[in-house]
């Protein structure tokens, strides 16, 4: 087994401090005594601590089972296991969820923060075209799945900021959430 790297010390410091205290308890100082290093150390990893939230979010998130399509798995599986995953992630870790939202909100006026969103976006959107591609490889053209995959990522986002924001209105999400899996698997014999 790989000893962790010290920048993955970091990030795994920043979502226990997230997760404890949200996002105030994120500070250099903070994150350096977690992680046993000094805050030169912090900064040599990262330059900013903005950066660390978009990593350990992009773990986060990128590191879900469903992100990567189980054996046996049919298209309507997989987008109904994704819609669980992303629910249960925001009931679980509302804290890093409700830091990364606010560096969601930040990030409109920080162009370093807009831009390492993008690639995190980016990423998700290749990983989802991949999943259309191995789930239905004959449904979809190139464009199309292209389409599909920043749709499902734009309403995967949709539905993780309701169900952060009205964790109280969890049955009417769960019943959005699948119709838009219906409306996106019409045609297909479910399994």
């Amino acid at each position: 087994m790989t000893k962790p790297s010290k920048r993955q010390d970091l990030v795994a410091a920043a979502i226990q401090l997230l997760a404890e205290g949200g996002s105030e308890a994120l500070t250099a100082g903070a994150l350096a005594a977690r992680a046993g290093v000094s805050k030169a150390n912090v900064f040599h990893h990262f330059p900013r601590l903005d950066e660390i939230v978009l990593e350990a979010f992009e773990l986060f998130v990128m590191g879900m089972p469903s992100m990567q399509p189980q054996s046996g798995m049919d298209l309507r599986s997989w987008l109904q296991a994704l819609g669980r995953e992303t629910t249960a992630s925001m009931d679980t870790e509302p804290d890093l969820a409700a830091a990364y939202f606010g560096f969601v909100a930040k990030a409109r006026t920080d162009a370093q923060l807009n831009a390492r969103l993008a690639e995190i976006a980016a990423a998700a959107r290749r990983q989802f075209e991949a999943s259309l591609d191995l789930l239905a490889p004959r449904r979809f053209a190139p464009e199309e799945r292209a389409a599909l995959a920043a749709l499902i990522l734009m309403t995967g986002d949709g539905l993780a900021l309701h169900r952060h924001l009205f964790p109280d209105q969890a049955a009417s999400q769960a019943a959005a959430w699948s119709g838009f899996v219906e409306m996106v698997c019409a045609g297909e014999v479910a399994t």
